[in-house]
């Protein structure tokens, strides 16, 4: 992992003038240093690309099984998570959040009425009895 840069497409966007794409950036840059201790030592997408390795405790800086993330792979990730910070980013990311409430509403109606058909259906049943 050692020499990888965490740096997508455009990084000159990554000013003052556009403060979300640097934001999203600069946390992705940072929060994919390996530090100790932390994530077993993997940095974000050290832990994406590796699901199934086995993370060390505090005690090791790398985990088993981990296969080094290549270049190509810190530039593809690190330029979605720039987008994500655009104004299509921001929108992709707003639309999201509008479908996941709608599902969770639709879930808690969905919920609420089994409980009160479930209710509803024991009553039938202790008044028939």
């Amino acid at each position: 992992m050692s020499g990888v840069k965490h740096i997508g497409n455009c990084p000159e966007r990554r000013s003052i003038y556009n403060p979300a794409e640097m934001i999203y950036a600069k946390e992705w840059e940072r929060k994919n240093k390996r530090q100790p201790g932390l994530n077993g030592g993997l940095g974000y997408l050290e832990m994406l690309l590796n699901p199934n390795s086995k993370r060390l405790s505090s005690f090791g800086p790398c985990s088993f099984g981990a296969k080094d993330i290549t270049q190509r792979d810190a530039f593809v990730a690190a330029t979605v998570i720039q987008w994500l910070g655009t104004n299509v980013g921001g929108c992709f990311i707003e639309e999201c959040e509008k479908i996941i409430k709608e599902r969770e509403e639709e879930f808690r109606a969905a919920q609420l009425t089994a409980r009160r058909l479930v209710t509803d259906m024991g009553m039938n049943l202790r008044v028939q009895f």
